[in-house]
């Protein structure tokens, strides 16, 4: 399965690939837009889900230190009216829509 994400990922030639091990929330959000178009998705994100995957955006979601998001906020204090936290989603969810694919 990693290897048909390899080939037939959209990410894959894409130059993009530095932005799937980001830092920089902004360049996280930009891997997720590539993931969004990806006919692979499902297989990444079951293959993250998999190899319990510490790091990266895959299938669309970023893991970090092993959590899954769906989004994050850069680090620091929130701006006045920042009304969106990170949204943290539970790994057995994850793969219940995997699973339901």
């Amino acid at each position: 399965m990693t290897e048909l994400i390899y080939q037939q990922g959209a990410c894959v030639g894409s130059g993009a690939e530095q932005l799937f091990f980001s830092e920089s929330v902004a360049e996280q959000r930009s891997a997720q837009e590539v993931c969004m178009g990806c006919s692979v998705r499902l297989a990444c994100l079951e293959s993250a889900l998999s190899e319990n995957t510490e790091f990266g955006v895959w299938g669309g979601v970023i893991f970090w230190d092993g959590v899954a998001f769906f989004r994050r906020r850069p680090r620091g204090r929130p701006r006045k009216g920042e009304n969106q936290p990170s949204l943290q989603v539970d790994r057995t969810e994850l793969w219940a829509l995997v699973k339901s694919a």
